[in-house]
């Protein structure tokens, strides 16, 4: 049985996925209780400086895209819809923690979420832009797999309230629906050898790249904050 496009760009970095997302030290301090409110705040600010510029890098590969591929500039333009504005849920959250828009705006970003901005704006002008399919594959993925569980264990063992989860809360949903269509938009565009490898290169390296965000946040010193109880964040 032939395998759909979007399996195969799945399976090309399973590997990747296992090793920079599931295997990180980050989640290892979940699993161990040894996390904090302020890993959590490191992590909104992270995710704030990705996501204010996704819909924007959408938008800029949609303006690339020829007029044969009207079918992809259509998907990209309404993703670039779909995720606008979605920063501010991380600036809410982050009220909640004394943050105020200034003080998340002007902070800047770490190595990971710079490295996902600046690949992203690259694909966008420079790349190809079908590329940012491989990218949405793999942070929609993480959104629908991991976003509830790592909402639940921030409201059990951190004690944040529901007001201060609505950015991991919201896409624990959002992504799900993404996912399924990030899968019918790789097979439907990525069905060529040439742009499938481009495709499969972008979620290679955000993998990677989102990995380091989580490093950013795990390297946090907060050990005279850390949590008793191991953490169980999975199934």
């Amino acid at each position: 049985m032939n395998q759909s496009p979007y399996q195969l760009v799945v399976d090309a970095t399973a590997d990747d996925y296992r090793k920079h997302i599931l295997g990180n030290p980050l989640l290892d301090k979940l699993q161990k209780g040894a996390v904090t409110v302020q890993h959590y705040a490191s992590y909104l600010l992270e995710t704030f400086h990705l996501v204010r510029h996704t819909s924007r890098a959408l938008a800029l590969a949609a303006s690339r895209t020829e007029d044969s591929q009207r079918g992809l500039r259509a998907w990209l333009l309404e993703q670039a819809n779909e995720e606008h504005g979605h920063e501010l849920f991380c600036v809410k959250d982050l009220r909640h923690f004394g943050y105020s828009y200034d003080d998340i705006a002007t902070r800047e970003p770490g190595l990971g979420a710079w490295s996902m901005v600046t690949q992203n704006y690259y694909l966008a002008t420079h790349g190809h832009p079908a590329g940012i399919l491989g990218v949405a594959s793999a942070t929609e993925q993480m959104g629908s797999e991991l976003a509830g569980a790592l909402s639940a264990v921030v409201a059990s063992r951190l004690q944040v309230g529901p007001n201060a989860l609505t950015f991991l809360r919201s896409h624990s949903s959002f992504d799900v629906k993404h996912l399924d269509e990030v899968k019918k938009a790789i097979n439907e565009f990525a069905i060529s050898d040439i742009v499938r490898r481009q495709v499969v290169l972008a979620r290679r390296y955000t993998l990677r790249h989102y990995g380091q965000l989580f490093l950013d946040v795990a390297d946090q010193d907060n050990s005279h904050m850390r949590v008793e109880q191991p953490i169980a964040i999975a199934a």
